[in-house]
């Protein structure tokens, strides 16, 4: 039979001149957790002796919980140190970790299963929201079976490949909260889209949209769909965000007598007021609005999110245009109202973001000619000037 291996602390004089623990521990192959040879120091020989204790015992009681092995444990151990070699890896931690994933997958639902427990989550969120989920899910049914925990991220990145920027952002927003919702409720340990490689948008200019396309959208609204002209004259002429701001404005903050919109922290995207200017072209339009009957009073925009596309989405149509860019009334302002009365300071402080991301995101380069043509957008001869405003409060 073998002999032991002694398990005795030797004293390395030649560490502790370089500052380092100077008593070494040899654990021999069938002690070490990697199956290998591996040496241990430590600062004092009592520590030493102390692991040396704990490893001898382990090594006496090894003999015994060896016979309660059966010869085919005895293999499959062997096998496994095998599959380990060159890996860095410990035997008892390959085990730990397959008992992790076994647990977590046995704790696991079908991908399906998952983002409909998801959806039922969010029954108060608008239906335009729960819309958007269901396409979604329903646009990738090949991960449907599968468990969500085996989901990766190599193979969302492949679903992703062909999609265009704006539909890799909101596929990956849609996958995001699912997956975390899934961590939440642990029926897996990762969000495998926090792997997903980032791309951005490179642009050369913000996006705007053509003089004769926002004349011809205020004038189809004017004459067609009076309830869809305010969502264009504050987007068009004011600057205000299509969505989170311009959805919650009501007419009490649009003040005609001080011609200023107080957007409060209730509406701003920053949670910050701020006062843009209401000009002289906006009123126009407006004065045009209210002299055709428009209300004035409660939301600005009275459509619904979805009523609201479909509103829009007709006078796209009237006017002849291919698609609509979201921050285009936004950028198509901030563009013209630089290019006209080039204070850049003023125009950040109006729309809410700083100088950098004005320059960066919304500034298309234009003449002064092209900003002065751009707020000579007037409703037709003799609308402007029918009426004064009536007071809103």
């Amino acid at each position: 039979m073998a002999r032991p291996a002694a398990l005795t602390p030797k004293h390395r004089p030649h560490r502790e001149t370089l500052g380092k623990a100077p008593w070494e521990l040899s654990i021999p192959p069938s002690l070490s957790d990697t199956g290998k040879e591996k040496r241990l120091f430590f600062p004092t020989k009592k520590a030493a002796a102390l692991t040396a204790m704990q490893l001898q015992n382990r090594q006496d009681n090894f003999g015994v919980s060896l016979t309660a092995l059966s010869p085919e444990r005895i293999t499959e151990a062997s096998q496994a140190y095998k599959l380990l070699d060159g890996l860095e890896l410990g035997l008892l931690d390959a085990v730990r970790t397959a008992i992790k994933l076994h647990k977590t997958r046995a704790a696991s639902l079908p991908f399906l299963e998952l983002y409909n427990r998801f959806l039922e989550t969010k029954t108060h969120c608008h239906h335009d929201y729960q819309g958007a989920h269901r396409q979604h899910r329903d646009r990738y049914p090949q991960l449907h079976a599968k468990l969500a925990a085996d989901i990766t991220t190599a193979e969302l990145e492949k679903l992703l490949k062909p999609l265009g920027l704006g539909a890799r952002d909101h596929a990956i927003k849609y996958w995001r909260a699912v997956f975390n919702y899934g961590i939440a409720k642990k029926v897996l340990t990762e969000n495998p889209i926090d792997d997903v490689d980032k791309k951005e948008s490179v642009s050369d200019e913000a996006a705007i949209i053509s003089h004769a396309h926002v004349r011809g959208l205020l004038n189809h609204a004017l004459e067609n769909d009076l309830p869809l002209l305010p969502y264009f004259v504050f987007g068009f002429f004011e600057g205000l965000r299509p969505d989170g701001e311009l959805l919650k404005l009501d007419w009490e903050a649009v003040r005609f007598d001080t011609k200023k919109i107080i957007m409060t922290r209730r509406i701003t995207k920053r949670k910050q007021t701020r006062y843009p200017e209401l000009n002289d072209t906006a009123i126009a339009w407006l004065r045009a609005y209210e002299a055709r009957g428009g209300v004035m009073t409660g939301p600005v925009v009275t459509y619904g999110p979805s009523a609201l596309r479909t509103a829009r989405l007709k006078a796209q149509q009237a006017v002849g245009m291919d698609k609509w860019v979201q921050q285009g009334a936004r950028h198509t302002f901030t563009s013209h109202w630089l290019a006209l009365y080039k204070d850049e300071n003023k125009l950040a402080l109006m729309n809410g973001h700083s100088r950098d991301v004005m320059w960066d995101s919304y500034v298309h380069g234009l003449t002064e000619e092209e900003g002065q043509a751009y707020f000579d957008i007037l409703p037709p001869d003799g609308i402007r000037t029918i009426v004064p405003f009536v007071a809103t409060r």
